[in-house]
């Protein structure tokens, strides 16, 4: 008896699913257009990186700002078309991914000061971040968020090479 329920409930939630050759091509432009803003504030905040010497330049986080916006924007859209589903899981997909590619960037050196790149690591997921936003509808947030983030590394950077020449 349960079994036959079940049956039922994929096929009714089967026929619920969406066509995807039947998505909107301005829907489709939007994804694309969202992918392009994040990839340039991407890129902005991997120039400023690459700008203080360190790892994770302009076309890493590119890659990382586009794709997170294309990830959720994509999920939203099918949310929506679909009306089944849950759109956070394409956000929790975007995090995970992240943390693994952000888990590589972090790394012990014995000789100098210890551990290394976790800033850069933290930036790649501040960037992830900045998709999203952007992925999610959210333009002038992601672009704020870059502003932020560019300042948040450009005034800890000057302050702390000022404290490395004993300035300050």
């Amino acid at each position: 008896m349960a079994r036959s329920w079940q049956f039922t409930h994929k096929s009714r939630s089967l026929k619920r699913m969406i066509n995807l050759h039947s998505i909107d091509i301005w829907q489709q432009f939007t994804v694309i257009i969202d992918a392009i803003i994040a990839a340039f504030c991407g890129s902005l905040i991997g120039w400023e990186r690459d700008r203080a010497g360190k790892s994770a330049g302009p076309r890493t986080m590119a890659l990382v700002g586009s794709a997170s916006a294309a990830i959720v924007a994509i999920g939203a859209v099918l949310d929506v078309q679909s009306r089944y589903g849950d759109p956070t899981r394409a956000l929790h997909a975007v995090i995970t991914g992240i943390g693994f590619l952000g888990a590589g960037l972090i790394f012990t050196d014995k000789k100098a000061t210890g551990i290394q790149g976790v800033t850069t690591a933290a930036t790649v997921f501040s960037t992830a971040a900045v998709g999203v936003a952007v992925g999610l509808g959210f333009q002038v947030v992601g672009i704020g968020l870059t502003v932020v983030i560019l300042v948040i590394l450009r005034s800890t950077h000057v302050l702390v090479k000022s404290l490395n020449r004993g300035g300050v």
